[in-house]
């Protein structure tokens, strides 16, 4: 299954939808200098008779000033809209479910990620939070994050 070629012209980023959007802006750290925790999880839905996959991602921003964390960012839910033109090469069938190959769902991650870093920086470009932009991360750590 992860041995399936994974063409990406066959990947069709229909739609992105925010799905729960919390941005706090605390005030009090505007002299300061925070250092940003960033988590990022996801799941994942899909319509095997209409080959879309949803990615939804979960991203929460907090930050720390001198020990102190504070919810200077906010929490956000994201969904990404796929349509998949071989999403039948992309699973296997097991205990009635589908399991779909590791490389497959890295590569929807990958492009809903990558998607969500330009959509947060453009989206806070006129906040406190517009120096900080999503780190780069390793898209296999971000499969195991299932929420």
């Amino acid at each position: 299954m992860d041995s399936t070629q994974i063409i990406p012209s066959k990947i069709h980023l229909t739609n992105i939808k925010f799905v729960n959007e919390n941005t706090v802006l605390y005030n009090g750290l505007l002299d300061s200098i925070p250092t940003y925790h960033i988590q990022v999880s996801h799941s994942m839905m899909h319509n095997l008779d209409k080959e879309l996959i949803k990615i939804r991602l979960f991203l929460d921003v907090s930050a720390d000033v001198k020990g102190k964390t504070f919810n200077q960012g906010g929490n956000y839910e994201v969904d990404f809209f796929f349509r998949i033109e071989d999403l039948k090469d992309h699973y296997q069938i097991n205990n009635e479910k589908p399991l779909f190959g590791g490389t497959f769902v890295c590569t929807l991650l990958g492009i809903s990620y990558s998607t969500l870093r330009g959509m947060m920086c453009n989206y806070w470009k006129d906040t406190h939070l517009n120096s900080l932009i999503l780190p780069i991360i390793n898209v296999p750590d971000l499969l195991k994050s299932k929420k």
